[in-house]
């Protein structure tokens, strides 16, 4: 069995990849930190690897017996807008990565970036790879972050011909979200009974598929290309009307209207920058909240046999998933 470094593992799409690893016939590594939960690889089959993706000495070892490595760790929270704050976990580790996959000489290298690192488009025109990153994006410290270590990668494949992937995946949905991180949206709508929803909208994922295409990158695509992991465009209301449906539990969606949004956001920026305050809202966080974000899968679909979206199968699996493991009572 050729062996698959994942960091990030216990996440959402790392425990994901990992499985897809299992069935695809890879023998997963797992990288975690010591003290991370491992509720969401319960069942798997792995190599567990403990570390520090900022810590050099932990990525060379955790690389070292490695034939491919799938780089899925990443600091993701919507706050705090300083870059600064995203440059070991999200920059400075990829370049630890990509330095010790360079000199162990590894297969191929699939870095998971972001969506973000794109512009979106409509759902007539929805956004794809051709199209660069959005310059106001860089006050978002994640996106930002993401996109500098996108470049670095691509960077590393022109100069050196490093053999690496980008996957950028959109929102994603699914089982084995222990933190939780995307599921938080669907225990929103399954804990209230009246439902706030921004005005705009973005693509639900489900995450087995993305993480399956990710495996599949590991012998098809192309290196240096960028690769969409996009699912089912849909507005927060029809996005949170489906969750209800399901859920089987009569909900009263209120839409938050665009200018309130934008002007929390701005509150929030101020007090974020006299306190130094850490709060999960930004004028840039509700500018992405407001807008139409579509982007397709299209390039996925062709180079990595991408599966389309059918979120019924993706809302389903998450909430079995929450249910199964106690969590429909999270607020």
């Amino acid at each position: 069995m050729e062996k698959v470094l994942v960091t990030g593992a216990n996440g959402l799409l790392g425990a994901n990849i990992v499985r897809q690893l299992n069935e695809q016939g890879y023998m997963p590594k797992a990288m975690t930190r010591r003290s991370s939960n491992k509720l969401s690889l319960r069942g798997a089959r792995y190599e567990l690897f403990e570390g520090e993706i900022t810590n050099e000495k932990d990525v060379f070892q955790a690389v070292s017996n490695c034939d491919y490595v799938i780089h899925s760790a990443a600091r993701t929270t919507p706050s705090p807008s300083n870059l600064e704050a995203y440059r070991a976990s999200n920059i400075t580790a990829t370049k630890n990565l990509i330095k010790a996959c360079r000199y162990y000489q590894i297969k191929r290298f699939i870095f998971v970036s972001t969506a973000n690192c794109f512009t979106n488009g409509s759902l007539e025109e929805p956004g794809n790879e051709t199209r660069g990153f959005m310059p106001w994006l860089k006050a978002s410290g994640y996106a930002y972050s993401k996109f500098l270590a996108q470049e670095e990668v691509l960077m590393n494949v022109k100069k050196h011909a490093f053999p690496a992937i980008v996957v950028n995946p959109t929102f994603m949905i699914g089982a084995n979200d222990s933190k939780p991180s995307s599921g938080k949206l669907l225990l929103y709508v399954y804990n209230k009974r009246i439902i706030f929803y921004p005005t705009g909208g973005k693509i639900f994922v489900n995450v087995e598929y993305a993480a399956a295409a990710i495996c599949r990158a590991l012998t098809n695509g192309e290196l240096g290309e960028a690769y969409l992991l996009a699912g089912r465009n849909m507005s927060y209301k029809d996005f949170f009307m489906q969750v209800a449906r399901q859920t089987g539990k009569r909900k009263i969606l209120i839409p938050i209207p665009s200018a309130f949004l934008m002007a929390l956001g701005r509150f929030s920026d101020i007090l974020e920058n006299l306190f130094s305050l850490s709060l999960p809202l930004s004028s840039v966080n509700a500018k992405l909240l407001n807008l139409d974000n579509y982007f397709t899968n299209k390039k996925a679909v062709h180079d990595l046999n991408m599966k389309n979206t059918e979120i019924e199968i993706a809302v389903t699996d998450a909430l079995d998933w929450f249910k199964k493991n106690g969590y429909l009572n999270y607020e």
